[in-house]
């Protein structure tokens, strides 16, 4: 795997450190996990701004709720949870 250098201030530095030696992930590791978690963050972020200026338009938000409703029947196709 490539690698890059990345400049922290020296305080979140120790942290990573400190949580390596907790967790016995390397600094790397610990860093790839917290980025994917704000990426995600961010996503759901995103998305709920999207739903709120969906709602707003009360001709497309009834579109997003009939379609919704539509895709509920899908969900009893004679299975069981377990299945």
């Amino acid at each position: 795997m490539k690698t890059q250098i990345v400049r922290v201030p020296f305080e979140t530095h120790s942290r990573l450190k400190a949580m390596a030696s907790a967790s016995g992930e390397t600094i790397g590791e610990i860093l790839a996990k917290a980025v994917e978690s704000y990426r995600r963050e961010l996503l759901l972020e995103d998305t709920n701004e999207a739903f709120s200026k969906l709602k707003e338009q009360a001709d497309l938000w009834k579109g997003e709720l009939d379609e919704r409703e539509e895709w509920e029947g899908s969900l009893l196709d004679g299975q069981s949870n377990h299945e």
